[in-house]
């Protein structure tokens, strides 16, 4: 046993001593071929000094024109019918009778409002909630844009309602997610964007020529839509900017000015 131990170690120091002999011939073979020659340049030649370069600021790509405050960019999309037919029916007293009431089939069932043919919703309301979404930095959360005339029924049954601008896409509810319980902080990034300060008209309410801003407070304005357990912040709009004419409720097209799928 002994014998074997002792010839093992000597086959390993003959590999260990060949191995170091191969190294020492390639270090050998790359020192003669080894050549060292200096950078050659015309005597014309200039270098172009880097203090003059700068670098070019690269456009934005499509998705990142989409976000406003890091968060999506808000559209007309976000202010589509929230009505869903898997919700259960109410039933709502008309005088004598009880009528069971279903809710509408939301996105699936019909369009937004028409305008010259196309979806619309009131600009300066999209215009308002970037600009809350921008200066705060957190995401605007809409609880009910656009109402068709089955749903608005269904979210609230109220005499009150029923000439509710949700309708005709000018009234938006929303929240702001990280500032639920400081309503008081969105309200001030909303006036701020006019130059002109806005008439209080009680401590919750403010208004000028465009726009009606309500905070509902957590007791308050509760409907279908609106069943957190957090105030929210309500915009109508009163004055056209484009057509130079008030903004009021129109049953004909609160109840027509849509597609019906």
């Amino acid at each position: 046993m002994k014998q074997i131990s002792l010839l093992f170690l000597f086959i390993l120091s003959l590999l260990a001593g060949c191995s170091g002999l191969e190294k020492s011939e390639k270090k050998k073979v790359r020192a003669r071929n080894l050549t060292v020659r200096p950078v050659q340049r015309q005597s014309d030649e200039i270098l172009f000094p880097q203090a003059n370069h700068r670098p070019k600021k690269r456009a934005p790509y499509p998705w990142e024109q989409k976000r406003v405050g890091g968060h999506p960019r808000i559209t007309k999309e976000f202010f589509r019918c929230q009505g869903n037919l898997l919700n259960p029916p109410i039933q709502i007293h008309r005088q004598t009778d009880l009528i069971y009431h279903l809710d509408c089939a939301g996105v699936e069932g019909h369009s937004l409002p028409l305008k010259n043919g196309q979806e619309f919703i009131y600009p300066i309301l999209i215009d308002l909630l970037n600009h809350v979404q921008e200066n705060t930095r957190k995401k605007v959360v809409i609880t009910c844009g656009h109402r068709c005339p089955i749903h608005n029924l269904y979210a609230d049954p109220s005499k009150a309602a029923t000439t509710s601008k949700h309708l005709i896409g000018a009234e938006v509810d929303f929240y702001v997610e990280g500032l639920e319980l400081n309503p008081q902080a969105v309200i001030q990034t909303l006036l701020s964007y006019y130059d002109t300060p806005l008439k209080e008209l009680s401590p919750t309410s403010w208004q000028n020529r465009e726009v009606i801003i309500t905070l509902f407070h957590e007791t308050e304005g509760r409907d279908f839509d609106n069943t957190h357990p957090y105030p929210y912040i309500s915009i109508q709009v009163c004055y056209d900017r484009d057509t130079h004419r008030p903004v009021q409720y129109n049953w004909h097209y609160a109840h027509n000015g849509f597609i019906k799928r």
